[in-house]
């Protein structure tokens, strides 16, 4: 069930064709690759020392403390992207930086773009870009935007305000586009920063705790998204009522992951008032939808169905291909519950017409999951290994989901059915 804040699209509406950069390539070689994600790993390291106030030294000094000890030679060449660090020097430094390990690896994975180049672009024109690039779909594109962005605010003086409100307001867009991307630990980090970041910006921090709700919902962690949710319908109220809207929705999708789908219903149809109050048409497709999926759970296949149709409609009028896809699986998924195998089959291959080529790997996975189902009700002796193997392939990407049906209902069947068969 998509639901978050995306960039402004603004001039995307207005463009009808994607954004070619002539500032941008993709990475040739596996040395060009590797050396790029050495520098984005290092650059990342810096800027987080940076931010806790210590010197190289200081790092090296506090390693001493842990089983792995870095020199102040090791932890500059790092952050100079000389050097990736290895498993143990990574360890020391997620443990002085207080970091996740996990985002290290997160960003080096996705280093498959050389970082923009901003010489002469206003932050208008860059943020228009990244917002084109975000509602094409190409969401590494956009990301790559985003972080040459924050690579320049590096070099303001951090204490200003303005400054600080735009490194919060990027590290939201940032978490929301990594949340597509589907890398969810750096996603959950950036909101946290923005969090940290916006303590005296009230309006931008309610936008932070949505995201970082949305997140933890995603990862099937409910009462920290039901925490975080409400901490921003509060803030939200004071600072920031044009998105009461987003705010409900999220907690509403918290409340339907918990199975509670009489609220949850509740706080989406509130969420749809408030869009229609302050004219929010950015979530009226990620409400309708999950009015339908209440719906579902509810047992009125009939209104579940007529309100996913919606929201496919406004994901189509409001030009949203990864939210079109979304719906086409979500629509397979009532097909199937109305007996109607073929029609789910066909939705679900239109589905990934659309999010294959922008790589939407949860999506994909969705589609694919929904296509075993439709395989599996017409031909329940085929095994279907080689659709199987590729959800597999899929799943090792997305076991951060936890809280999306189709990866539930993967790991109740067919990875408890092969532990099942190697314990036999």
């Amino acid at each position: 069930m998509p639901g978050e804040r995306l960039p402004t699209r603004r001039d995307a509406l207005r463009s009808k064709n994607r954004p070619r950069s002539k500032t941008s390539r993709k990475v040739g070689g596996s040395s060009s690759l590797a050396e790029a994600a050495q520098a984005s790993v290092g650059h990342f390291l810096r800027r987080t020392r940076e931010s806790l106030r210590l010197t190289q030294a200081q790092v090296a000094e506090k390693t001493h403390d842990s089983p792995w000890q870095l020199s102040r030679a090791a932890v500059s060449a790092i952050e100079r992207g000389q050097n990736f660090p290895g498993l143990e020097a990574m360890l020391a430094l997620s443990n002085v930086l207080h970091i996740d390990p996990k985002e290290l690896i997160e960003r080096a994975r996705l280093t498959a773009v050389v970082p923009v180049d901003i010489t002469g672009l206003t932050d208008r024109e860059l943020e228009d870009r990244a917002s084109q690039y975000f509602w094409a779909g190409d969401f590494r594109q956009a990301l790559s935007v985003y972080d040459a962005m924050v690579h320049k605010l590096a070099l303001e003086a951090p204490e200003r305000r303005e400054v600080v409100l735009q490194l919060a307001t990027l590290e939201v867009r940032r978490a929301t586009t990594l949340k597509r991307i589907g890398a969810l630990i750096s996603a959950i980090a950036s909101a946290e920063r923005a969090i940290s970041l916006s303590v005296t910006l009230p309006a931008i921090q309610s936008e932070a705790y949505v995201v970082l709700a949305d997140l933890q919902a995603q990862r099937g962690h409910l009462p920290l998204a039901e925490d975080a949710a409400d901490r921003s319908i509060e803030l939200c109220k004071r600072a920031n009522p044009k998105r009461l809207a987003w705010a409900c929705m999220v907690k509403g999708k918290a409340l339907c992951l918990g199975k509670d789908f009489g609220e949850a219903k509740r706080a989406f149809l509130e969420a749809r008032e408030q869009a229609a109050t302050h004219d929010d048409r950015q979530h009226m497709s990620h409400i309708a939808g999950n009015i339908g999926t209440c719906c579902v759970a509810l047992g009125d296949i009939g209104e579940a169905r007529e309100w996913t149709e919606r929201a496919l409609g406004f994901s189509r009028r409001f030009k949203q291909p990864a939210l079109e896809a979304s719906w086409l699986v979500e629509l397979g998924r009532i097909a199937m519950l109305q007996d109607r195998t073929t029609e789910a089959d066909s939705l679900a291959q239109s589905a990934l017409r659309i999010a294959r080529p922008s790589g939407h790997s949860l999506t994909v996975f969705r589609a694919e999951w929904l296509r075993h189902r439709v395989a599996h009700s017409e031909r329940p002796e085929s095994p279907d290994r080689e659709r199987v193997s590729l959800l597999r392939e899929l799943y090792l990407q997305l076991d951060e989901h936890a809280g999306v049906d189709e990866i539930v209902e993967f790991k109740q069947t067919v990875l408890r059915n092969t532990s099942a068969q190697r314990e036999t």
